[in-house]
């Protein structure tokens, strides 16, 4: 179907870059690590509204460099699979990590 992207397709590089490029995509990159975490804490992660870390994710989806999983109403994102050259990338580049206070759901 045209548009539509495998889901095990790798990300282009320019897709990376585009995902990289902004300092709260790769902030949200770096929270997500190998773990999985839920969109509430990753608001509280970069400080910024949901409808905002949404459109981030959104992005960062559409580039293959993150998964997602519903559950009810909540979403909870991964790290996609990333070769280790651009996982050591990401984790270098990315901003100071703060702690959140606590877990929503």
């Amino acid at each position: 179907m045209p548009g539509v992207k495998s889901p095990s397709a790798a990300p282009t590089v320019a897709q990376v870059c585009l995902g990289l490029s902004d300092p709260t995509r790769l902030s949200l990159l770096a929270r997500l690590g190998r773990e999985e975490v839920c969109v509430c804490d990753l608001q509280a992660h970069v400080d910024r509204d949901q409808p905002t870390v949404s459109r981030h994710l959104a992005m960062l989806r559409k580039y293959g460099l993150v998964t997602c999983r519903k559950e009810g109403r909540w979403n909870h994102y991964r790290r996609a699979h990333l070769s280790p050259a651009l996982t050591r990338i990401v984790d270098l580049a990315a901003p100071p990590r703060r702690r959140s206070p606590g877990s929503c759901c």
